[in-house]
């Protein structure tokens, strides 16, 4: 092992930036800690819009195809009114949303 790569990297936090940089990391020879401060990690009930950045990554990564059965592929962008809820305008996605 080089050098570079016998060198410890310590990570604060186990959420998607965390663990990203985590895998990466490991990917390339790097030992890795990862410090989390919640005793056990458990689902947000959120969800995320990941960019065509993040999920070039994540495909770079080997984790997207088991991400893809549980996404949700928009199908336009709605611009909105948030005071009148109403709509100011809708951009169609369709294979955009796939890049």
């Amino acid at each position: 092992m080089s050098e570079a790569r016998s060198r410890q990297v310590v990570i604060a936090g186990a959420g998607i930036a965390g663990l990203t940089a985590a895998l990466a990391f490991a990917e390339r020879g790097y030992p890795v800690t990862v410090f989390e401060q919640a005793r056990q990690l458990e689902a947000a009930g959120a969800g995320i819009q990941l960019s065509p950045n993040a999920t070039r990554i994540l495909r770079q990564l080997g984790v997207l195809e088991r991400l893809l059965p549980h996404a949700v592929r928009p199908e336009a962008v709605v611009l909105k009114d948030a005071a009148a809820l109403r709509d100011l305008g809708r951009v169609p996605l369709g294979q955009a949303a796939e890049r």
